[in-house]
């Protein structure tokens, strides 16, 4: 049987024909059938490796969670499995169903973004920006810039921080060890920022290394002073880099 939901979209079954509402779209499909078979053992191994998936998209979270809050869109948690799924795979070493995301290519996650709409390509250019990682330490070299060339301000802000957010797991349970968050403010847009080098404090061995860098602005109200713009709705935040230490 087959209703109108609150928005007036078609959901449920009319014959063979199954209706779904996602993103406020209507999508048709055909009845699946049943074969009274169980799932094949490729089918079985494929589930279990994406299952997988989801546990260390949801664990990578975690660390992120202290630097974006929920200001991701609705499909963020989505493209951030897909990633994680797609890495696990790009392996020679691992059997299907045993597929790991450190034995795999963690470097899938680098430019994902948290806002679609808002990606943070289109807000910063930095093109002399220089991470790297060697013996054991983490340096992230800033370029000198220009506020107003380098990045785009919206109409409506008037203060901005150029931040990055350094979240590090262990290897084998991805569960989070440290974090660290460096921030460069850019108290107008007519400024000329001078070059920066942050170093991230001792980092344990076999860990993943993940660096976000995102750009908050602020608008300057009369009455209720410094006030961010960042939301669910807008949030220019890009994993940057991976690292395996």
């Amino acid at each position: 049987m087959a209703y109108l939901d609150s928005k007036l979209g078609i959901v449920g079954r009319i014959g063979p024909l199954v209706f779904r509402n996602v993103n406020g779209k209507t999508i048709v499909q055909a009845k699946p059938e049943k074969t009274g078979k169980f799932p094949s053992g490729r089918s079985r191994q494929s589930a279990t490796d994406f299952g997988k998936a989801s546990q260390t998209t949801s664990a990578l979270m975690r660390g992120l969670r202290p630097f974006i809050g929920t200001h991701y869109d609705p499909q963020f948690f989505n493209r951030f499995r897909k990633a994680v799924y797609q890495g696990m795979k790009m392996t020679s070493t691992l059997p299907q169903g045993s597929l790991d995301f450190w034995q795999g290519e963690p470097s899938a996650l680098e430019g994902l973004e948290t806002d679609l709409n808002h990606q943070y390509p289109q807000y910063v250019q930095l093109p002399g920006l220089q991470l790297s990682f060697e013996a054991g330490t983490l340096e992230i070299n800033v370029p000198q810039f220009k506020a107003n060339t380098n990045l785009y301000w919206p109409s409506t802000a008037a203060e901005a921080e150029l931040c990055y957010w350094v979240s590090v797991y262990d290897s084998q349970t991805y569960q989070v060890l440290q974090y660290e968050l460096f921030c460069i403010p850019i108290p107008h847009k007519t400024r000329s920022i001078p070059a920066t080098r942050f170093t991230a404090s001792a980092l344990p061995a076999e860990a993943l290394l993940l660096v976000t860098t995102g750009v908050l602005y602020f608008t300057a109200a009369m009455r209720l002073g410094k006030l961010g713009m960042n939301s669910k709705a807008f949030n220019p935040t890009q994993v940057l880099k991976v690292f395996k230490t």
